[in-house]
C-alpha cells in the first residue's frame, strides 16, 4: 500500500514504551533499537506491519528481538492505530510475543 506523502505525527509511542519497559527486562541495546524503530513510523507507518484482525486501522509491526533468556527467542511488537484524516499514528501498546506469532522483525 502506498504511503501518503509527508511525515506522520506520532502520539503516545514514548509514553507507552516508558510504561511497558519496566515489565520486561530490556537490555540497553534493545531499548535503543525500539527507540530507533519508533522514528521509522514517521515516514512509513505501515512498513513491515500487518492489520490486526477484527480491528479497524490498527496495525501490528515487529520491532526487534529479545535475547534468548531460556524461554526461547521472543519478539517485541507494537500495535498502533493510523488516523488517516489527521495524518497521525497513535501507539496502543508494546508487547513481547514468541517468534511463532505475528510478523517477523527485520533486525
Amino acid at each position: 500500500m502506498a504511503e501518503p506523502y509527508g511525515p506522520w505525527r506520532l502520539d503516545d509511542f514514548e509514553s507507552k514504551l516508558h510504561e511497558w519497559s519496566p515489565t520486561v527486562p530490556l537490555p540497553g541495546e534493545v531499548y535503543a533499537d525500539i527507540q530507533r524503530w519508533i522514528s521509522t513510523r514517521v515516514d512509513r507507518p505501515r512498513g513491515n506491519a500487518v492489520l490486526v484482525d477484527g480491528e479497524e486501522n490498527v496495525w501490528q509491526a515487529p520491532v526487534t528481538y529479545l535475547p534468548d533468556l531460556d524461554s526461547g527467542l521472543q519478539r517485541v511488537v507494537c500495535a498502533y492505530r493510523i488516523i488517516e484524516a489527521e495524518h497521525r499514528i497513535v501507539c496502543e501498546l508494546f508487547a513481547v510475543l514468541p517468534t511463532s506469532i505475528g510478523p517477523k522483525a527485520d533486525t
